[in-house]
């Protein structure tokens, strides 16, 4: 035994620190989003009671609609991975990378973006992450590759998410506040997180070594690969119907106001349709969601209605307008704001929680420029997201399926993604998004 061992009579107490810490770390690890959930909720019904707010009216004004959303979303997503789609897009990119470690990343780094915009990042991550690891697991990769190919896709997978109205959590609250429209957002938003995902690829993809063109490993890892692979069928009677509902539900989003049918109700008839279509063509569906997300989310938006009420946000909103009378500079120092905000607590309550702010100034004197606070908004979250490993919503997940992974590098040494790994880039990719929000904010307002 390598540690201090103390005996009170016959009794042994203390134990190798190791054996106590170790499980108490680890099970903080893998129950820290419970503690999370249950601290909003009760904190958050606290500070109701200690302010005299009625928790039941702050339940009557909840967003349940984007916990729908984001429900039938990831519901949606599933029976779009059932159709095997993604995984032969994913085998396709390997393949056409012809194993280059640059090509490898630019390539898989714009399906993340494409395929996040339009569908649950999360989802999106687990489905294209074994096509992935077979193919890193054959290149020789060194640390250095890992860290920067999986902050790429981290990145990617927020700047993805926030370049449509139902790609992740933040989108959906912005585009059910009713500071823009769903059309609006998208034409806004999406050449935006383009430029600033191809900026994070370009720059990425320069810090990766450039291979000889005469590598012969790099030929047998497509093969392998593609040998892996070759039995996979699409099912492209139900993914045409698929594609079909999905782009019907957006422009049912684009062109029908909200006062009318509301998004959620939009959702839930495509993904109703989509089930039924699935069922008659005889399609396996598993239907899963993760709870824990959901959870997440709820207490997010129950905390942030809490904190609403109080008017704490309103004296924010009124005392920045009232004190920066340039409209650029308060939209810019509201994205810095958020952005760390999003960075250090994560974009789940940065959302919620600023978007009282948002909507006071969008009702203010920049009310003609509400689409494009609204995308200075979701840019700003969206850097905050890339800061840290804990702000972005995949990024504990996609970590613990790298290190699962046990991917190697030329010494067999196992190559671990975690925090401490992330940081430094994180930190670029932060300052890369920001810096191109701001930027693009300044020249258009």
């Amino acid at each position: 035994m390598t540690g201090i061992v103390k005996i009170y009579g016959d009794a042994k107490v203390g134990k190798d620190t190791n054996e106590i810490f170790c499980p108490v770390l680890k099970s903080l690890s893998k129950n820290g989003s419970y503690l999370l959930i249950a601290t909003l909720f009760v904190f958050g019904t606290l500070l109701g009671v200690i302010k005299g707010i009625s928790v039941k009216q702050v339940m009557s004004n909840y967003s349940y609609d984007v916990l729908v959303i984001l429900i039938v979303m990831e519901l949606f997503t599933n029976l779009i991975a059932e159709t095997g789609i993604m995984q032969l897009l994913a085998i396709k990119i390997a393949a056409l990378s012809k194993g280059r470690k640059r090509i490898c990343l630019a390539l898989f780094g714009a399906l993340m973006f494409l395929i996040s915009s339009c569908l649950n990042n999360i989802t999106a991550v687990m489905i294209i992450l074994p096509i992935v690891f077979v193919l890193l697991k054959t290149l020789e990769v060194d640390k250095k590759y890992i860290c920067v190919f999986f902050a790429t896709l981290l990145a990617l997978s927020n700047t993805g998410g926030a370049a449509s109205p139902v790609g992740d959590f933040p989108a959906i609250v912005i585009m059910t506040s009713g500071i823009t429209t769903f059309l609006s957002y998208l034409t806004h938003a999406f050449p935006l997180f383009l430029i600033t995902s191809l900026a994070l690829i370009f720059i990425w993809t320069r810090i990766v070594k450039k291979e000889n063109d005469d590598d012969g490993i790099r030929i047998l890892t497509i093969m392998n690969l593609k040998s892996r692979y070759k039995h996979i069928g699409i099912r492209f009677d139900v993914l045409k119907w698929l594609i079909f509902i999905f782009f019907g539900m957006f422009i049912a989003w684009s062109i029908i106001p909200q006062e009318i049918i509301p998004p959620e109700i939009i959702a839930i008839l495509g993904y109703v349709i989509s089930m039924v279509i699935s069922s008659i063509k005889r399609i396996k569906v598993n239907q899963k969601i993760d709870l824990k997300s959901v959870l997440t989310i709820a207490s997010f938006l129950f905390f942030a209605e809490i904190v609403s009420e109080t008017g704490i946000l309103k004296v924010l909103a009124s005392y920045m307008q009232d004190n920066i009378n340039d409209p650029k500079l308060l939209v810019m120092l509201i994205m810095v704001i958020t952005s760390l905000v999003s960075g250090l607590f994560s974009a789940g309550p940065a959302a919620a929680a600023m978007m009282p702010v948002i909507i006071q100034i969008c009702q203010g004197p920049l009310s003609q420029q509400s689409d494009w606070i609204a995308v200075a908004y979701a840019a700003s979250i969206c850097a905050g997201s890339s800061l840290f490993m804990w702000s972005a919503t995949a990024g504990f997940i996609l970590s613990g399926n790298v290190n699962d992974a046990r991917i190697t590098d030329y010494n067999e040494k196992q190559l671990n993604w975690g925090v401490s790994q992330y940081m430094k880039y994180g930190v670029i990719n932060y300052l890369i998004q920001i810096s191109i929000a701001l930027i693009a904010i300044w020249i258009i307002l």
